[in-house]
């Protein structure tokens, strides 16, 4: 493929994530360490260059702006082999407000290493939301390791997204942390994964509550079936006065999969107030059969209950 067809199939897979790339909007788009396209909008710089392996970029925010249309980033490879490597940096000054939407798309891939290295700060009084979606293929053993840190400033607001559910999802290393440093900050952070044939899953997300009267959200929602691995470790850690948080997991196995969770509530302020919630299980046979009933195989009908499970 050249660059234009690269470009068009890349925009064209996007579809598949909910939201697609819509070329009026701001967006970086990559594919390997080539930057197709890029484009910012009022409000908002971009800083992006190619490397080795991948791209480095800065998004900034600028300070009172609200940018009412997403910021998408597709970050991809349309080959079967290779690696790539992600380094950003976003930054919401003062009373900024934007929601980031990243496509992480690879759907030939078979030996592949996709590395994010993201570092996140939400100014004083900023709004930001960061969705992660991934398309891969049915086959391959993809290697995923996407590493964020955030720090979130006074009445600040941090949601983030993660949902690998399209396609196989290989090794996977999500590593999430969080701290809420400001008064009345407040992040969310929500992991949707599922695992098939023999993919290796790992979730790791941690929020820090050191502002006064902060508060957090561990969210995660993970399925297995065949003979896939899943281990869940989320963690909130309660540091000042009335600091609120929960944890709130639940995985799924179906056939030979495996899952572990590991909620872990700190309080190290006796002003802090951590809850949690963890359940293991498997989809309740009366689903599946009501669903067979209707015509579905026992394959299609777990990916229906799944799919409500992972919306």
């Amino acid at each position: 493929m050249n660059l234009s067809e690269e470009y068009s199939a890349l925009i064209e897979i996007t579809q598949k994530t909910g939201e697609p790339i819509k070329t009026d909007e701001a967006h970086v788009i990559v594919h390997g360490n080539n930057i197709l396209a890029s484009q910012d909008t009022p409000g908002l710089v971009i800083d992006a260059e190619e490397t080795e392996y991948g791209v480095r970029a800065t998004f900034t925010v600028k300070a009172g702006a609200a940018l009412e249309k997403p910021v998408h980033l597709c970050f991809g490879h349309l080959g079967k082999e290779g690696k790539q490597i992600i380094e950003s940096k976003i930054i919401l000054e003062e009373g900024a407000k934007a929601k980031f939407y990243a496509h992480c798309i690879f759907p030939n891939a078979i030996e592949f290493l996709h590395a994010m290295e993201g570092e996140i700060n939400v100014g004083k009084g900023a709004n930001m939301t960061y969705e992660e979606v991934h398309v891969h293929g049915p086959e391959g053993k993809i290697e995923v390791r996407p590493v964020t840190r955030a720090i979130v400033e006074e009445k600040g607001k941090f949601v983030s997204n993660f949902t690998l559910v399209e396609g196989r999802v290989g090794n996977l290393s999500l590593d999430i942390e969080v701290d809420v440093t400001g008064r009345l900050g407040s992040a969310e952070v929500t992991s949707k994964v599922y695992g098939k044939y023999d993919d290796q899953c790992s979730v790791r997300d941690v929020v820090r509550l050191s502002g006064e009267n902060s508060s957090g959200l561990v969210k995660a929602r993970v399925v297995l079936k065949d003979n896939s691995f899943g281990k869940f470790f989320g963690e909130i850690q309660g540091a000042a006065e009335g600091a609120k948080g929960h944890v709130d997991c639940t995985e799924v196995v179906q056939g030979h999969g495996c899952a572990e969770a590991v909620p872990v509530v700190s309080v190290i302020h006796p002003g802090a107030e951590i809850t949690h919630e963890a359940a293991i299980g498997k989809i309740a046979s009366e689903k599946l059969w009501g669903l067979m009933a209707k015509g579905l195989t026992e394959n299609e009908a777990v990916d229906v209950v799944v799919s409500g499970l992972l919306r």
